[in-house]
């Protein structure tokens, strides 16, 4: 019976790494334009404010972890210059982070291929906990988008890079 707990462990643990660190990865294989292309997904809607406003999203988003590193851009610390560049490039970072975390909530519900039968409950749970910690992280990104596209418009229209915004 340890066996099995521990081979179970090792099997389920394997499973989120990859279908957590996998999908972060294999979103960035998408063309850009395929992300320029979906624009209405990304849109923001006209209720988003207020949700964001009600669940106070700003005061916690800067709490939970962020991972832009593994890909060699962090997001936590704006310590270069603000520049139009800089600015599409965070954009487009929101927009893998969006299709990255809401793809990991749907290939989640996986994790009931890699148990047993008899523990397809046990394996409903976790990918629905999945789905709930996804969430928030789908909204940061929904949140941060618009923000930084005000902020685009506005480093275009002043032809000049800001600092420390």
């Amino acid at each position: 019976m340890v066996g099995f707990i521990v081979w179970m462990i090792l099997i389920n643990t394997s499973f989120w790494l990859l279908c957590c660190l996998g999908t972060a990865h294999a979103v960035r294989f998408l063309p850009a334009a395929w992300y320029r292309k979906n624009d209405w997904f990304f849109a923001e809607r006209s209720f988003e404010k207020k949700v964001y406003k009600k669940i106070r999203l700003d005061r916690w988003k800067h709490k939970l972890p962020e991972a832009g590193g593994l890909w060699k851009f962090q997001k936590k610390n704006l310590n270069e210059k603000i520049t139009v560049d800089y600015a599409d490039k965070f954009i487009l970072e929101t927009k893998y982070g969006e299709v990255g975390h809401f793809a990991m909530a749907i290939l989640g519900f996986a994790c009931i291929a890699v148990n047993p039968h008899e523990y397809v409950g046990m394996a409903l749970i976790c990918a629905g906990v999945n789905v709930v910690v996804q969430i928030p992280f789908c909204l940061i990104q929904r949140y941060n988008r618009p923000r930084l596209i005000r902020l685009r418009a506005r480093l275009a229209r002043k032809g000049s890079e800001l600092q420390d915004v």
